[in-house]
């Protein structure tokens, strides 16, 4: 037995030392301006032949991406409420480590109550949730309604844009994100606009709304109609919904081309079609997955999933006013 295993187990070896000979690691941590560590935030690396690989900092700011194919990387590190870091020129050599630390900067506001680091921390930890199983509306399927915390990644996803679309989103990290949409009282757009404040979903039959604060209300059609020929809701397009079991698949076409994907500063085109999938599993909790076919910007559909908790029965969705007389923007800060 011994010798018919030698073989496989100098194979084995083998190819353990070949694996260590062609792979390398990115390691580090991420800390605040004062050194205070960064939890969840989103890491993500790309090389030169457009292979791409995320990660999550832990609560303490660590970060460690392993088995990465040697050669030349890109990262780029977001989170809510601070500046976005990106560095080029990382050379990842075969079973070695490189270290990374990166420090996110506060954004100009200088921790301005409301838009420092703080109120981004609050919205994406978890809640308590109320138990027991989802409720129904009169025909049996699963009823949303209700007032949810802001939606929070579970997958990111791993978008390959094209090469315009990927150089506009590091001009875009490259300039602190000073064109954001919403720093021009603009909307964020269907994947920004749920991410940052509560919602309110409200449905029947034949439609379903969702409000938000300081944002275009979204309305979801269920009577079965067809996409007109123009949106008039280009910054949040025109949505039908249809039921799969107990999932509602949503269908939405008719953008424009203003709105950003995420805080990375991912762009799309007017020929984006968003297609959403939402589950409610039990009373606590719902699901969306996003799936963003948009050839003019990526070379393949992108899939995001989120998630999020039903809010306390006490919570409403307040009023958020972009103030017309916003003098701050044109001092805002780029490179």
């Amino acid at each position: 037995m011994r010798l018919r295993n030698y073989p496989a187990f100098l194979l084995l070896s083998a190819l353990t030392v070949f694996g260590q000979g062609t792979q390398g690691t990115i390691s580090g941590s991420v800390t605040d301006q004062d050194g205070a560590a960064v939890a969840n935030a989103q890491v993500e690396v790309k090389n030169e032949a457009g292979a791409q690989f995320q990660a999550k900092t832990s609560a303490s700011g660590g970060y460690t991406l392993s088995q990465l194919p040697v050669g030349t990387y890109r990262i780029a590190i977001a989170s809510p409420g601070l500046q976005p870091f990106s560095k080029d020129k990382i050379a990842v050599q075969p079973g070695q480590t490189v270290r990374l630390d990166a420090r996110l900067a506060d954004f100009p506001s200088l921790g301005s109550v409301g838009e420092d680091r703080t109120f981004y921390a609050e919205i994406f930890e978890s809640h308590k949730t109320p138990t027991g199983p989802a409720p129904r509306t009169p025909g049996g399927q699963p009823d949303f309604s209700g007032v949810w915390h802001p939606l929070r990644d579970v997958d990111p996803g791993k978008p390959q844009p094209l090469p315009w679309a990927e150089e506009l989103s590091k001009q875009r990290l490259a300039n602190n994100l000073k064109d954001l949409p919403s720093s021009f009282c603009l909307p964020s757009g269907i994947l920004a606009a749920p991410a940052l404040l509560p919602f309110r979903i409200m449905q029947n039959s034949t439609l379903l709304a969702i409000l938000y604060e300081g944002e275009l209300p979204r309305q979801i059609y269920l009577d079965g109609r067809k996409h007109p020929e123009e949106s008039l809701s280009p910054f949040v397009g025109h949505s039908v919904g249809k039921w799969d079991g107990d999932t509602l698949v949503v269908d939405t076409v008719g953008f424009n081309d203003k709105t950003w994907l995420d805080a990375l500063g991912h762009p799309h085109t007017d020929k984006m079609h968003v297609i959403e999938r939402f589950r409610r599993k039990d009373l606590g909790h719902l699901e969306v997955e996003f799936t963003i076919d948009d050839p003019g910007a990526y070379k393949t559909p992108w899939i995001i999933k989120k998630a999020t908790e039903l809010a306390d029965p006490s919570d409403e969705v307040g009023q958020y006013v972009c103030t017309e007389n916003n003098r701050d923007v044109p001092h805002l800060v780029g490179k």
